[in-house]
């Protein structure tokens, strides 16, 4: 769809991953979650997006990095 996500991370601990979308949320960017089952148990997964382009998704990630947070820019 020519969509773009940034994959932040996958939590064991969910708070874990609320703290990182608050972070993520006061830089202005959007997050979302989906739930992973994996062989070490239960994961929240953090993405923010989507975006329209691979453009404002790398424009996006400089001001996540900027705050401390690092992810990956991936096609959806």
């Amino acid at each position: 769809s020519g969509q773009h996500v940034i994959l932040i991370g996958a939590y064991a601990n969910p708070e874990n991953a609320r703290q990182v979308q608050g972070k993520v949320g006061s830089a202005g960017v959007s997050t979302y979650t989906e739930a992973l089952d994996s062989a070490s148990g239960s994961k929240t997964r953090v993405r923010a997006g989507p975006f329209p382009t691979r453009e404002a998704a790398e424009k996006a990630l400089a001001r996540l990095q900027q705050i401390g947070v690092s992810g990956v820019v991936a096609g959806k």
